[in-house]
């Protein structure tokens, strides 16, 4: 029959053994999925996304994203983490002085306050 179509060259494309290994294996894998995917791990998915979407949202909507992402970009960090420096109790006392460091300690103990206000709740 001239109307019939050959497999091999479904819409022009020709598929080779290793397309159809692929093909078979993609089924494979979605058909795991399947089983695997039920309703109550569908909602406990559901539920972690939600707690990351909120935590995401919340972090987004303050200054803390672009507070971070400029110190990660800072030159003296990359010095820092290519050749870690000793630091004791005398250098942190030292470092005290520092009105940068004054600065992160004041966000970092702000941050730890409210998580253990949060905790209290």
């Amino acid at each position: 029959m001239a109307d019939e179509y050959n497999i091999d060259q479904i819409a022009g494309i020709e598929i080779t053994p290793t397309d159809m290994e692929a093909i078979i294996d993609m089924a494979r894998t979605i058909r795991i999925l399947q089983d695997y995917i039920n309703d109550p791990t569908a909602h406990g998915i559901a539920k972690l996304m939600t707690t990351v979407l909120k935590i995401t949202n919340t972090v987004m909507s303050t200054d803390l994203v672009d507070i971070m992402e400029r110190g990660l970009q800072d030159p003296q960090l990359d010095k820092a983490l290519l050749d870690p420096p000793k630091v004791g109790i005398g250098g942190m006392l030292k470092e005290m002085q520092n009105e940068d460091f004054q600065k992160g300690l004041g966000i970092m103990l702000a941050l730890l306050k409210a998580i253990g206000r949060a905790a209290s709740e």
